[in-house]
């Protein structure tokens, strides 16, 4: 099909998505997906204005393609295509309605479970989250993974037949997956940020979803999506409200509980825990006066000596450091009273610890010598 033919206008385009949903066979499909493709990279798709019926073909597409009713290929195709329309300037506008359970579908992705596996990969492409090779420590991978190499399925005993049949993938690739949980991400953020209304109600579920992920065994990839989305979102917040100090106090200082380890040095917390910090930093540059909330929060969660999950204390040691150096424009009463809080607190951990009481002591001398000097020479 012509490229000039899909993208000509709206309806034209919205047809050629309502027949790629609808085509008799494989071949057909993965044809006309090719040509939408091809029509996103020639820009031409830039002169449509969309509409409602649009996106509601655009998204009946996509929900087909995650529900696993097209053969990977075409998924991925699908995949490809959606995240590339919705960044697309011409495709931020506000008044569109998406069904819940759309949405629902999406948070479901995010939340896929993790098992076993050097080869798979972490999402991150284009979302600050590392290569398309970047790798979870540990060797994490979500559920629907490919299938064994023939020499693969030789190692652990199989026959030739066996080998043949694990030539053929029995599910979505590595990187098919990793696409999906890129495209989940997407559409949420694209809800977000164009379509006000659904913005409380994606606020909830977000929150829930963060918690449930945590709450189990091996934090799922997803969770590294969701807190880079969540990020974007912080960084955009007004005047504080209760809201923003619940998010603080119910979803993000609970994210620090869980205490599983993959290892005897990976901590479940470290999956996660650079997109968490990164995070929580911004939100208390943005709404200081929540800091005691957070410190009080997090030092609640320390493990405990017996625990021995010095790791996790690592973690935490260095995020409250993070903390301490975004608030250097407070002033000298902030510092004294942060000092004597976590000298008091923290000194309940492992020897770690002496060392950031030091550093916090230090850091008030120094910067309380400093404005002293300046204001004898101001004098």
């Amino acid at each position: 099909m012509p490229t000039t033919d899909v993208a000509e206008d709206a309806q034209s385009f919205t047809a050629a998505l309502v027949a790629v949903r609808a085509a008799a066979d494989a071949p057909e499909r993965l044809a006309l997906l090719e040509a939408l493709l091809a029509a996103l990279k020639a820009q031409t798709v830039r002169d449509i204005e969309p509409d409602q019926p649009l996106f509601d073909a655009l998204f009946g597409l996509l929900d087909a393609a995650l529900q696993s009713t097209f053969k990977p290929d075409a998924a991925h195709a699908a995949n490809v295509l959606t995240v590339g329309i919705l960044a697309l300037p011409e495709f931020a506008v506000d008044g569109i309605t998406i069904g819940d359970a759309f949405l629902d579908l999406c948070f479901e992705r995010l939340s896929q479970p993790a098992r076993d596996d050097p080869s798979w990969p972490v999402p991150g492409v284009g979302l600050g989250g590392g290569g398309s090779g970047a790798k979870l420590p540990g060797g994490v991978r979500m559920v629907s993974g490919g299938a064994l190499s023939p020499a693969q399925a030789k190692r652990v005993g199989g026959s030739a037949a066996a080998a043949s049949a694990a030539a053929t993938p029995a599910g979505p690739s590595a990187s098919d997956v990793a696409q999906e949980l890129i495209t989940a991400r997407a559409v949420l953020e694209w809800s977000y940020r164009h379509q006000p209304a659904l913005r409380a109600g994606l606020r909830s579920r977000m929150g829930r979803c963060l918690l449930q992920m945590s709450s189990g065994g091996v934090p799922p990839p997803g969770l590294r999506l969701l807190l880079q989305l969540l990020s974007t979102i912080i960084a955009g917040f007004g005047l504080p409200t209760a809201a923003h100090r619940g998010l603080l106090q119910s979803v993000l200082v609970p994210l620090h509980r869980p205490a599983g380890r993959l290892d005897e040095t990976t901590p479940h917390l470290s999956l996660y825990h650079e997109p968490l910090v990164h995070t929580m930093v911004l939100l208390l540059k943005a709404q200081p006066q929540h800091l005691v909330a957070a410190l009080s929060g997090l030092l609640s969660l320390w493990p405990l000596p017996q625990d021995g999950n010095s790791a996790k204390e690592v973690l935490l040691l260095h995020e409250l450091e993070q903390i301490l150096v975004s608030y250097t424009m407070f002033v000298d009463t902030i510092y004294i009273y942060l000092s004597v809080y976590l000298s008091t607190s923290i000194n309940l951990c492992i020897y770690p610890c002496i060392y950031l009481s030091i550093y916090v002591f230090m850091y008030v001398y120094i910067n309380l010598s400093v404005h002293l000097y300046m204001f004898i020479i101001y004098i």
